[in-house]
């Protein structure tokens, strides 16, 4: 990976170089771009981005923050536009065009007065990058806290369809971690992605789909399925009730950063009394006698040793 170029920024010219002596110690820095290795995704800000049609801008920010590798929160304009052009697909024409959509919301186009090794002093055009929190804030509506990031090959990171997929995938939890059941409608109220595209956006980043089905305890306290009726066109028959799917990205976790910090300030700007989802799903047994806010009908996940069909995942109505 190549090793960013740190540059040397101040926002007036400084009478020490008018004069022709060195630049002043007290400038700041910002990077000159790299080529990064993976892009980090939030996932309530990337379904609020696809609710707002805003996916194309919010992608485009992701990958400015990959590209920004020191964290700086600046790049310099041309830098930035050549590794977005070899590392994540675009024309110059469509970075320039998303740019210029994206300037006031995700980030502002400047110039700076900047210090390039082996070139001297001029005037650049650069990119300032807005932080977490300021665009999580502009979210507000849609987001009311974060939750641990993932992150994203860059190499699978390319195309408009593409990097669509993989906004709408980080809405689901990593392989490996245990996920609630979900159906297809409540995705789409929650996304905002009809069902057959979700479909396509499932092969696209490599979603994963798990049936789940539900049990209840007898008399003597076992676990049976749940059965109901089918009606087809010339019979009736019973089958075990089946729940919504449980669903798994290919995308990685990763370390949470700045989130908590960001969480504090989210909870500080939500109204006292709002009124809060009911939970359908839990986990544990010390999750569902504490939760406050359970629906009617709740289903506590059951172990893999007391499952009524062994490899099968069930939960058990409480």
């Amino acid at each position: 990976m190549a090793n960013p170029v740190a540059i040397i920024t101040v926002h007036e010219v400084p009478e020490a170089v008018k004069r022709g002596s060195s630049p002043a110690v007290s400038a700041k820095r910002h990077d000159r771009g790299a080529i990064p290795l993976v892009v980090k995704l939030y996932p309530e800000l990337s379904i609020a981005a696809l609710k707002a049609h805003l996916d194309k801008e919010l992608a485009l920010w992701y990958e400015l923050r990959a590209i920004n590798v020191t964290g700086s929160g600046r790049l310099v304009l041309n830098d930035a536009l050549a590794t977005l052009v070899s590392s994540f697909g675009y024309s110059r024409s469509t970075a320039y065009r998303l740019l210029r959509a994206g300037d006031g919301r995700f980030w502002e186009l400047g110039t700076s007065y900047s210090f390039r090794p082996g070139t001297g002093p001029g005037w650049h055009s650069v990119i300032e990058i807005y932080a977490l929190s300021r665009v999580a804030e502009r979210f507000s509506t849609y987001v009311h806290r974060l939750s641990q990031p993932v992150q994203v090959p860059v190499r699978e990171f390319r195309g408009r369809k593409a990097k669509r997929a993989w906004l709408y995938s980080s809405f689901f939890k990593p392989a490996g971690t245990k996920a609630k059941p979900i159906a297809r409608d409540s995705i789409m109220d929650a996304t905002g992605v009809e069902r057959r595209q979700q479909q396509r956006y499932d092969k696209v980043a490599g979603i994963k789909r798990v049936a789940n089905f539900a049990c209840r305890q007898d008399a003597q306290g076992n676990l049976v399925p749940i059965r109901h009726l089918v009606a087809g066109k010339s019979r009736v028959w019973e089958k075990d009730r089946r729940l919504g799917n449980t669903y798994h990205s290919a995308a990685l976790t990763t370390h949470r950063g700045m989130t908590k910090r960001v969480n504090a300030r989210l909870r500080r700007s939500l109204l006292k009394g709002e009124a809060r989802l009911q939970k359908r799903f839990f986990l544990s047994a010390k999750s569902l006698v504490r939760s406050a806010h359970r629906a009617e009908e709740s289903f506590l996940r059951v172990k893999a040793r007391d499952r009524v069909i062994v490899g099968r995942v069930e939960w058990c109505i409480a």
